[in-house]
Parts: structure tokens; C-alpha cells; sequence
């Protein structure tokens, strides 16, 4: 059974084995400013994520899940939608958005059923390109 809590920054070191995490620009201690959660499955953390309210008006989501999510995939992607669905509702009118490392597929699915759409716009981080991805409407 999967059951929630809310994060601690011990539980993002807890997931060992994880796929790309969004958001990696974010120092660790900023995860808690504003709304997160953690998802655990038989007492190991398999799931975090949040959105870091940057300011009143925007907010950037991060997420770092364990590969272990990729056997029950289905099951994970339903609960990882629902959490980040009630996080971005108490956000209230927040332009939410993250940055997804180009050519990341999985990152691209997961941003795209959470509710985020790819922008046109990018940055550079340590020599890689990271895409927008924002909240639709």
C-alpha cells in the first residue's frame, strides 16, 4: 500500500536509485518552501516532490521518484498525478512550471500527465539543455 507524508529532506536521500529528478538545479534545502509530499511503499520511500513556491505568483515543481516505481508503473504514475493534482490546486494561482533535461522521455510523460505542457523556452545547466514546461489551464 502506497501512503503519504509530508517531505523531509532526509527522505530525498533516502531514494538511491533515481530516475533524472526535475528540478535538479535546486539546492536540497529549498524543497520545503512551499508544498510537498512523500509517497512510501512498504516503509521505503519511493516517491518525493513538491513545488517550491519561488514567490507569490510562481512556483517550480521538482520530483524524484525511485526506479523501483518503473515495475508498478501504472499504479505509481495514477498516485504521483493525484499528489501533484491536490499540490498544484493549494498553490491557488501560481504559474507553475519545471525543467526537463532534453531528450528525458520519462521526465517529458511524467510533466505531461501532472499537467504540464513544453514551452518553447530553455536554459543551460552544467553544459545540458533543461526545456520549460509550464502548467496548463
Amino acid at each position: 500500500m502506497i501512503l503519504f507524508h509530508e517531505f523531509k529532506l532526509s527522505d530525498w536521500w533516502e531514494i538511491e536509485d533515481a530516475i533524472e529528478p526535475f528540478a535538479a538545479d535546486k539546492p536540497i534545502k529549498e524543497l520545503t518552501r512551499g508544498v510537498s509530499m512523500t509517497a512510501r511503499e512498504d516503509g521505503k520511500v519511493m516517491a518525493c516532490g513538491g513545488i517550491i513556491f519561488e514567490n507569490d505568483t510562481e512556483g517550480t515543481v521538482w520530483c524524484k521518484v525511485s526506479k523501483k516505481c518503473l515495475v508498478k508503473s501504472f499504479s505509481w504514475a495514477r498516485t504521483i498525478k493525484e499528489a501533484f493534482s491536490l499540490m498544484i490546486k493549494v498553490s491557488g494561482d501560481m504559474d507553475i512550471k519545471t525543467y526537463i533535461l532534453e531528450g528525458f522521455c520519462k521526465g517529458d510523460k511524467l510533466a505531461r500527465l501532472i499537467g504540464l505542457k513544453k514551452s518553447s523556452e530553455s536554459e543551460i545547466f552544467n553544459g545540458n539543455t533543461y526545456y520549460k514546461y509550464t502548467a496548463v489551464a
